[in-house]
């Protein structure tokens, strides 16, 4: 597993996001990620907006069939974006525990189980959900793509 941080625990402040949540099927989630992607990078670009970070995933839920994503990018500001299913929010500040993956988005999940225990052995309790950060481009070959899985604790 080429995971190229430790796992670790940080405290974040409240950061602002532009994204857009649906429910998938898992198997539809490339060519929905590609769109819905798009579709934010369009508004952002519309209405003159900067990203503050790179690209998210949020999966709220762990049904395969029925899988609750939330697609988007931070932003330095919380944007008003009045209208659909595209909406701007401000997640909480707080402790999350982290870690990088070089490698392919699909050879993600041992790092994540590693997270998960580490999360147990240390006495924290995960809070729902599983942000997955695409640090660098996907035009990239798969062996240099970079996740950074981030766990929200308590």
């Amino acid at each position: 597993m080429p995971v190229i941080s430790g796992i670790s625990l940080f405290e974040v402040p409240e950061r602002h996001i532009l994204s857009q949540r649906i429910i998938i099927n898992f198997g539809d989630f490339p060519a929905l990620a590609e769109k819905t992607y798009a579709q934010i990078m369009k508004f952002a670009e519309a209405n003159g907006l900067l990203f503050s970070g790179p690209p998210f995933v949020c999966y709220h839920n762990e049904d395969l069939e029925n899988l609750d994503v939330e697609l988007g990018f931070p932003t330095a500001n919380l944007v008003d974006t009045g209208h659909g299913r595209l909406c701007g929010r401000t997640l909480p500040a707080g402790k999350v525990v982290s870690g990088i993956y070089q490698g392919p988005y699909e050879e993600t999940d041992p790092l994540m189980m590693s997270i998960f225990e580490w999360i147990s052995k240390n006495g924290y309790e995960q809070q729902g959900r599983i942000y997955n950060y695409y640090l660098n481009e996907s035009r990239r070959s798969e062996d240099e793509l970079l996740t950074e899985i981030v766990i929200p604790v308590e």
